[in-house]
This record gives structure tokens, sequence and C-alpha cells, in this order.
């Protein structure tokens, strides 16, 4: 029988190091502020997360030396993202060959400058597409037991929750955000787009999309009062400090990773009540309403041709026909890697997308969303076909796998995906919802 994080013998700081891993939005942002100034000290604090993952992969070393082998749990998904990375390298090398200085859109008139791809930026390029995914690998490994996955959830609910807390305290006490965060006039009325510990109200908004499906699905499926209660809280909560950031993305796909938890629960009830809240929202909630409607107006669609969405995803889209096979290179077309390393015009496209058409191509853009569509695919089919419905596992599955949706539509409207903080709770969930769905069959099989 092998050896299990339930077991005495690897429980102990492999355990705390997971819950530690789950309350990775509170612990960031405590080493940031705490930390983050302190001379010499404070330039080590944002490698605290690469020193995680070392622990995490020493821990799995520790477990396959305690069993006699080990065991990956290969996936379809991990063979997608060594193609995702194995693309990125060639885009790297197609440009550094063939193109030794690429070509991209400055700002308006739309001139054409020389850009090098030079092999810093790269590096920092495939970091931030893949990094998280590091959490993944050891974790779908490591993962085998059903308590430490509940404890793992809980912590991030929790943590959640205070994050939330936070900028419903923002709200409370009066605090303001930046003008530039409102895009129109005709939104003068909100005075704050609440960011809380994460810096920025988009993120937050992903963040929050993240979390709320989970905690919503286990208060459905909670067993007793109390935990339903307790879940409910915090989903109102979540729900709340997500429509406070004023992020239509987050919104946006919030609905839509609701709306595929309804489908594959096959819920008629909550069907009712989303219904029921779309018809009700402009009386209950009209300033989200307007600010949804708004994009559809000619004032927006004019500040969004001038240096605004259209105009950003209109220059990717004329990048990627240049170079429509491979891109121009990892960090060349913007976000945050073209921006960090000063490239000429950089700005943020504000889809993950289009950016990625632009700097990887074609071949780029398929490999990345089957890598991010995979594990969406896996949960739905997973708990579409479970016959137990009642479980625990059931309602975590499915609450992830809308969570997962909701993000993929989210980044469709900006790259909230690179922000450290969503992108790790993102890989960190996939792996949960791979140990799930193990566990799940398991449990059937037996």
């Amino acid at each position: 029988m092998g050896v299990t994080l339930q077991n005495s013998r690897t429980r102990g700081w492999t355990y705390y190091l997971l819950l530690i891993l789950s309350l990775f939005s509170m612990v960031n942002y405590i080493l940031r502020d705490a930390l983050g100034h302190i001379p010499v000290l404070g330039s080590l604090v944002p490698a605290w997360k690469e020193l995680m993952i070392l622990l995490l992969y020493l821990a799995f070393y520790q477990k396959s030396k305690a069993e006699g082998r080990f065991d990956w749990k290969a996936s379809r998904l991990h063979k997608l993202i060594l193609v995702v990375a194995i693309v990125a390298v060639l885009s790297a090398v197609f440009n550094w060959v063939f193109h030794p200085e690429t070509l991209r859109i400055s700002p308006k008139p739309y001139t054409w400058v020389p850009v090098n791809l030079d092999l810093s930026t790269f590096v920092d390029g495939i970091r931030t597409l893949l990094e998280g995914s590091l959490y993944f690998f050891v974790l779908n490994a490591l993962l085998d037991d059903e308590d430490t996955i509940k404890d793992m959830i809980n912590a991030m609910i929790i943590a959640a929750f205070v994050v939330a807390c936070f900028g419903i305290y923002q709200k409370l006490s009066g605090v303001e955000s930046p003008k530039s965060w409102v895009y129109s006039e005709q939104e003068s009325s909100i005075k704050l787009r609440v960011f809380s510990t994460i810096g920025n109200p988009n993120a937050l908004g992903g963040y929050m999309v993240l979390i709320a499906p989970i905690a919503i699905s286990l208060c459905l499926h909670a067993k007793d009062w109390l935990k339903r209660s307790l879940y409910g809280i915090v989903s109102l909560m979540l729900m709340y400090t997500m429509v406070m950031t004023y992020s239509r993305g987050a919104w946006i796909g919030f609905v839509a990773g609701m709306a595929l938890y309804t489908l594959i629960t096959r819920n008629k009830w909550l069907a009712g009540i989303g219904i029921v809240g779309l018809i009700a929202a402009p009386f209950v909630a009209p300033d989200v309403v307007h600010r949804l409607t708004l994009a559809f107006t000619p004032e927006y669609l004019n500040k969004s041709s001038n240096k605004g969405r259209v105009e950003f995803w209109t220059r990717a889209f004329d990048i990627w026909k240049r170079y429509p096979v491979f891109g121009t290179g990892l960090g060349t077309a913007g976000d945050s890697v073209a921006t960090r390393h000063n490239m000429p015009g950089a700005t943020w496209i504000d889809n993950q997308y289009m950016k990625l058409l632009a700097e990887t191509g074609l071949a780029g853009l398929l490999a990345y969303v089957a890598m991010i569509v995979t594990p969406v695919i896996n949960g739905a089919k997973a708990v579409f076909g479970m016959k137990q419905k009642g479980s625990y596992l059931y309602a975590l599955n499915a609450g992830i796998t809308a969570a997962l949706f909701g993000m993929i539509v989210e980044n469709v409207t900006a790259a909230i995906i690179e922000d450290l903080n969503v992108t790790t709770h993102f890989w960190v969930l996939i792996a949960i919802l791979f140990a799930g769905i193990r566990l799940m069959r398991e449990k059937a099989n037996a």
C-alpha cells in the first residue's frame, strides 16, 4: 500500500507546506508588504515562490523514495504543456535565425520599428507563461487523499474571504482608486474599484472568479446547515467583492463559469435562479448593468479604437499577419513581459489570446488553448458522468471546472492569468481537479 499524506511518516512538513501554498494570496501580501521594503532582504522576497516550488518537489522526492517508485501520473495535459514550451522555443529560434530584428507596430501612426528578442526577454516570457504549470506537475503527483484536498480548499477559501473583507473595508472606509481605472466620463460616480491586497481590481476580480464558484458549489452540496451557512456567507462576500471591482471581464467570466456549472450538474433550480437574476439585474444592480452596456456605446468604441482594446487587438492582429506561424517571440508584443522589458511601443493588449497570437503565431495559440481547455473538458466529463452526486469530490470538481472556465473566458478581455496570484491558483486548482477526478474514479471502482 502506497504512502499517503495522511501517513504520519510523511504528513508533517509536506502537509503544512501545502497549506502555506493554499494561503498564497495572504502569504505573498504579508511578505511583500512586511519585508519587501527592507534592503537586501526585500530583494529576496520575490524568490519565495521558487523556494516553495523547490520544496514541493523535494516533498515529492521524499514520498517517491518511501514508495519505491516515481509516479508522475502522466496525462494528456502533461504532453500539451510540453508542446506549448516547445512551440515557444521554436518561435524564439525562428525569429533569432530568420528575423534577428523582429518587427512590430509602434503606437499610431503605426510605423514598424525593429525590436530585438533578447534571451532575457524570452526567458521571462516563458517563465510568466508556464512557471505556474510546475505546481501542476508536482501536486498532481503528490496529492493522493481527500482530507488533504479538503484542508487545502478550505484554506484557499479562508484566504479569499480575508482578501474580500479587506476589499469591502476599502469600500466602507471611502478609499478612492485612481481615476485612470474608470474608462468613461459616464462612470464618474464610481469612486472606488476595490483592489484589496491584490493591488489591481481586474486581478482581484479574477481571483474571485477562481474561488467563488468553488465556495458556491460546496455551499449547495453541504450536508449540514452550519457548513452550508458558512460557505454561503463566504460565497456572498466573494461575489460582492467581485461586483465592487467593476471588472466587466470578471463578471462575464463568473457568469460563464456558473452557466457551465449549471449545465454539467444539471441543476434546474440554479438555472432558474440565474435567469431571474439576469432579469432583475437592471433593477437590483443598475451600476453593473450600466457598466456592461457602456461597452457597446459609441463613446466607448471611439475611446477603445484610440489607445484602447480595439486598437491594441488590431495591432496584435496586424503583427500576426506578418508572422502567422510562430509570431514575433514571447515578450515582444505586449502585456507584462514586454512592458517590463521596455519594448518599443509595448502596451497592454488586454487579451491573452490576441497577445499569444502575435507573439507565438497560430501554432502557439492553438497549443495554448488546447492546454488550458483540457482540464475543463476533463472536469466537465467527470462531473457530468458521475453517479454519486452528493459527494464532496463531486461538488469540488464541479466548482473547480466552473472556476477554470470562468478564468478562460475572462482572459478574452485582459491577460489576468499573468498576475502571480491568479496564475498560481489557476494551476494549483488544475492539479487538485486532476487528483479529485482520480480519487472519484477510485471510489467508483472500489
